[in-house]
């Protein structure tokens, strides 16, 4: 983001343009808690007395007192947000699942439709940011299906809920502060904000700073409306993803083969250019020639699925898309999508899709495991990072495997049986 490249449209114009922010009804100032002592209180009056702290801060750094209070003071905690916030998923999507709902064929078909219906728009859009009217598409279908699940979640109650508590308080807090700023500029209004249970929001899921940064009111009436206009969300996107560094022409990622016996510790590494991947023998799946241009783009090696799935380099683009989401099976998903969008070929080399991945616990044991003989992991953490592949890659060298850095449950067992 996001959460995600994004990761992340159509809905309605905002009926009053250009219209003032209206007034909030006045709201009384919550009972100050903050003397009574914190065992003794409930997570309700805790809470109140949070909203009196970070009233008394937000006042301080210059925001007007009465929109604090009408923004602040009637916040509830969202159960939800607490309960996922505190819950780590037990499994892990595997990444071929992922990107074939992303480019499903429903998807597919309703995103074709979206962008004929749009064109117009679009063309606009391309022309002033120089970002592929598929990708913007890809991504508007992945956010929020194209518009129709925008979430209904209150984003104060939200956000309010992370910065009173939890893993997140940072996060929420720099949001409501942005939510603030919003709200103050007048670029937003305050019923319309309403979005997923982390405080996402509208058809490409901005967060409330990234909107206050990036969004667009391409119609210009008065509104950044991302909830119901195609217009100003996808240019809201288009100019997250511009600033972000895209590079106009360039690929995001292309689906290549590599030679017998290639050394796979080369993946996740450094960039190389193309003519020096070519020159170890990475060749494009289609059997054609890279151009003479291409030669000269940097890239990366990744192998998801290991050794035994496709292979990709992956550009300048993929990891400016990474921006809107950090998540390689998100950009991938995107990456898949907008080339099916304008009727380009699927990735051609078959998943493991046999393989049953390893959970959020096993990622763990797996880690311990690996340091414990002497492969150090850099952490336990349960995700699989660059440090964590490379002691596999070098605990399958020792034991005469294909050192790919991928692991699954029958590796695993190999793993913790030593």
């Amino acid at each position: 983001m996001k959460n995600a490249l994004l990761l992340s449209a159509a809905l309605f114009l905002a009926s009053c343009a250009n219209a003032p922010v209206a007034e909030a009804e006045p709201v009384p100032e919550p009972q100050n808690l903050v003397e009574a002592p914190v065992g003794n209180l409930t997570q309700e009056q805790r809470f109140e007395a949070w909203k009196v702290t970070f009233i008394n801060r937000a006042v301080a750094k210059n925001y007007s007192p009465d929109l604090v209070r009408s923004v602040i003071s009637p916040a509830v905690i969202n159960p939800l947000a607490l309960e996922r916030d505190a819950n780590q998923p037990e499994f892990t999507k595997p990444v071929w699942s992922y990107v074939d709902s992303a480019a499903s064929d429903a998807r597919i078909q309703t995103g074709q439709n979206k962008m004929t219906e749009v064109d117009p728009v679009l063309d606009i859009i391309e022309g002033r940011y120089r970002v592929p009217r598929e990708v913007l598409t890809a991504i508007w279908g992945l956010e929020s299906s194209y518009g129709r699940i925008l979430g209904t979640h209150d984003i104060i109650d939200s956000l309010s809920t992370f910065a009173f508590e939890g893993r997140r308080q940072k996060f929420g807090e720099s949001q409501l502060f942005g939510v603030l700023d919003l709200l103050a500029s007048g670029d937003v209004r305050r019923e319309q904000l309403t979005g997923a249970w982390a405080g996402a929001m509208g058809m490409t899921q901005f967060i409330p700073t990234t909107f206050r940064d990036y969004a667009v009111d391409l119609d210009g009436n008065g509104n950044k409306d991302l909830w119901t206009d195609p217009g100003d969300a996808l240019a809201s996107a288009a100019n997250y993803i511009s600033r972000s560094g895209w590079r106009a022409g360039e690929p995001v990622m292309t689906e290549v083969k590599l030679p017998n016996g290639f050394d796979y510790a080369v993946t996740d590494s450094a960039k190389k250019t193309v003519s020096e991947w070519t020159a170890l023998g990475v060749q494009p799946v289609s059997g054609q020639r890279w151009s003479a241009a291409a030669g000269f783009l940097d890239a990366k090696l990744i192998a998801p699925g290991g050794s035994k799935g496709p292979k990709f380099l992956t550009f300048k683009n993929f990891d400016v898309l990474k921006r809107y989401n950090n998540s390689t099976s998100y950009v991938m998903g995107i990456s898949v999508l907008a080339d099916a969008l304008v009727r380009k070929p699927g990735i051609q080399q078959d998943w493991p899709r046999q393989d049953e991945l390893l959970s959020f616990e096993n990622k763990k044991a797996m880690q311990q495991k690996l340091t414990d003989l002497g492969f150090d992991t850099q952490g336990v953490d349960g995700r699989i990072g660059p440090n964590s592949r490379r002691a596999i890659r070098a605990w399958q060298a020792s034991n005469g495997l294909t050192a790919d850095g991928y692991m699954e449950q029958r590796l695993f067992k190999r793993l913790m049986a030593q």
